[in-house]
């Protein structure tokens, strides 16, 4: 597989040959293109002005996180045009972008510190158990729209960045706590900061609680407590070393105490993790080498009180949502400056994911997904009112063939103060191993005794039996969500750059749209795997769903608009509308 993704990676840069053969090499300040503008990092791998941006981004900065009073991460992203932000169960945030999103977003990519932290099994993010803490918290990068070009498949629809700050910025020691006002409390939490310097090292410990009775009228309250530690290193010949390890720990309330089949109890969850990245810098080029390993576990387990299945009262069964994932990945990037004109980026990111749950496949064995993926990108600076930006992905894995992403950007420098872009590209969305290998089945246990002479006398007098109902599958056969999106934007900078406004008018299409409405009979012999015969006969079929489906096609189009003032130091305002 790697040796087919090496011979189409060969076959990219031969493509992209020709545009360095003809780069010219005339001076061009990098002032002429908006100086003082905040450098960003995640839209092409390329530190680049916020304007030069070959899609649209929104910059949330530590001043702003801090101002925001969120207790919680998921509550900055109210920030940023276009995205929502809802509690599922009052405790589980949830976020989506333009309306296409589910309790599990699966179309968004979001990393910390360029790490991924898109969980395989169900997708999306666990925000509350992220062992990340909103004190150390740099900045948030959003690009809003597709960047599978940068970072392949889940870089769907958008991608947040959410970057963490360097152990030097905070030397000595910091703490506070935040509680309610009475005298029965019901939020409690507290962070705890030591930072120490010595030499070319400086490191940073932190520790932090989250804890609240959710609402008075539903099972939601929540404890969360993180640890997080970093290690940053200058070594010589300009070599930085970046050591990170962190973990976290939470217990939710969740369910209903009027649901047999959800009764309320506690869920138990940790998330831990170990980054490395090393980074040579040279005068006109750069290295980075990344390796991580994340592991993520649930416990979530119960035996349902009795409830009517159908015509048969007092059904009981066994709900098992543990589960168990860990991911390790490796990515190689390497930036090189050509010339004044010219920059290029290129690596390479392999994957291994492993899932186990019984619940998602119907088995207590470890699914392996493997990823491999082969990035690169051209900046050219045409001249000085024209910069191209040319980026694509090549990406494997284990259930869906090799496929590209690319991503095409020009800029047209209006004036001094407004920038154009028009952006073109295409993305995919691999489906996760829910809907791939997914296999949901609960055993019925009928405890009541209850016979069908009991119930109908023209039926066997014979016990109901135990059986099993399967409630979802996957389809291994499912194709990939296909994107293609366009773009027209407009950056402007205004009043001495104390007011900036993006306008960005989009369309694009989703193929294959993995909705999962399809409906099947789901009474199954425990023995034979052949529907219950008994209930076909008689009417008494129960209906469940499946997740693999991929016959829609979803057009969109809409209209963002973001206005950021920033008359003073001290007082900045952000706005945004978005209509989709």
């Amino acid at each position: 597989m790697i040796i087919r993704i090496r011979r189409k990676f060969l076959a990219i840069l031969v493509l992209l040959y020709p545009i360095l053969l003809q780069a010219q090499s005339p001076e061009l300040a990098e002032a002429d293109f908006f100086d003082d503008a905040p450098l960003i990092l995640t839209a092409s791998r390329m530190s680049k002005p916020l304007n030069e941006s070959p899609a649209s981004v929104t910059v949330i900065d530590r001043q702003m996180i801090a101002s925001s009073g969120s207790r919680e991460l998921a509550d900055i992203f109210r920030l940023v045009p276009g995205f929502i932000v809802g509690n599922l169960n009052g405790n589980t945030p949830v976020i989506t972008y333009q309306g296409l999103g589910s309790s599990f977003a699966r179309r968004l990519q979001v990393l910390v510190d360029g790490r991924s932290v898109f969980i395989p099994s169900f997708g999306g993010v666990s925000w509350t158990n992220l062992p990340l803490l909103i004190e150390d918290i740099e900045r948030v990068e959003v690009i809003r729209g597709p960047n599978a070009a940068t970072y392949g498949s889940n870089a769907f629809l958008a991608t947040i960045n959410i970057i963490t700050r360097h152990a030097a910025e905070d030397i000595g020691a910091r703490y506070s706590i935040t509680t309610s006002d009475n005298a029965n409390p019901d939020i409690g939490d507290a962070y705890l900061r030591l930072g120490y310097h010595l030499g070319n090292v400086d490191w940073r410990l932190s520790a932090g609680t989250l804890n609240d009775e959710g609402f008075s009228n539903i099972n939601d309250s929540r404890q969360t407590n993180k640890f997080n530690f970093r290690l940053d290193y200058l070594a010589n010949n300009q070599q930085f070393w970046t050591f990170q390890a962190g973990s976290s720990n939470s217990e939710k309330g969740l369910g209903e105490t009027d649901d047999p089949t959800d009764i309320a109890r506690d869920k138990e969850a940790s998330n831990s993790y170990v980054n490395i990245n090393w980074e040579q810098v040279r005068s006109d080029s750069s290295t980075n080498v990344r390796l991580a390993f994340t592991e993520q576990k649930v416990i979530d387990n119960f035996i349902t009180e009795p409830f009517t299945f159908g015509i048969i009262p007092e059904i009981t069964t066994s709900i098992d949502f543990d589960r168990v994932s860990n991911r390790t990945d490796l990515e190689i990037v390497q930036n090189e400056e050509i010339n004044e004109r010219l920059r290029l980026v290129y690596g390479l990111n392999l994957r291994r994911d492993n899932v186990k749950s019984l619940f998602l496949t119907n088995d207590n064995e470890y699914h392996v997904i493997d990823t491999s993926r082969l990035f690169t990108g051209v900046e050219w600076r045409i001249d000085e009112n024209w910069l191209l930006d040319v980026g694509t992905t090549l990406e494997d894995s284990t259930f869906i063939d090799a496929a590209y992403s690319p991503r095409f950007s020009i800029l047209r420098k209006l004036s001094q103060n407004h920038m154009l872009r028009f952006v073109a590209s295409r993305a995919r969305r691999n489906p996760i191993l829910f809907e791939l290998e997914g296999l949901t089945i609960y055993t019925a246990n009928n405890e009541s005794g209850v016979t069908f002479n009991d119930l109908l006398s023209s039926l066997p007098a014979d016990i109901i039996p135990d059986f099993d109902v399967k409630v979802s599958e996957g389809d291994p056969n499912i194709l990939p969500e296909d994107l293609v999106s366009y773009e027209i934007g407009l950056r402007s900078q205004i009043i001495d750059q104390a007011l900036t406004t993006d306008i960005k008018i989009f369309t694009y299409t989703i193929s294959d749209f993995i909705n999962g409405t399809r409906f099947y009979e789901v009474p199954v012999d425990s023995t034979t795997g052949e529907p219950v015969q008994i209930f076909s006969d008689f009417g008494f079929v129960v209906k469940g769903q499946s997740v693999a489906n991929d016959e829609e096609d979803i057009r969109v189009n809409g209209f963002e608009f973001s206005l950021d003032i920033s008359p003073s130091h001290n007082l900045d305002i952000k706005s945004g509308f978005s209509v989709v």
